[in-house]
């Protein structure tokens, strides 16, 4: 079980990642957003795939881009909204 989540799930995280990757480059204030969103869920995957067969390394570093990306989110967030209020 665990090694068909494996063969699969790491191509379902790939697929995830580059997608998010595509979605934070864009230009759009809500497109980028959902890329921000897109990353962590692809980041947090990728630490349980790690941790399942026991990378640590890998773990802590999957948990740190997840933090990054979920942070990068509410401070784009809270941009977007504060340049909404000004432009009123």
């Amino acid at each position: 079980m665990i090694e068909n989540f494996l063969q699969y799930g790491q191509w379902f995280i790939l697929v995830l990642s580059i997608l998010s990757l595509v979605l934070v480059s864009s230009v759009k204030h809500e497109t980028r957003l959902n890329g921000y969103i897109l990353t962590g869920i692809s980041r947090f995957s990728g630490a349980l795939v790690f941790l399942l067969v026991d990378l640590p390394a890998f773990v802590i570093a999957n948990l740190i881009q997840t933090y990054v990306a979920f942070r990068g989110y509410y401070k784009n967030k809270k941009a977007i909204e504060q340049e909404k209020v000004g432009s009123e």
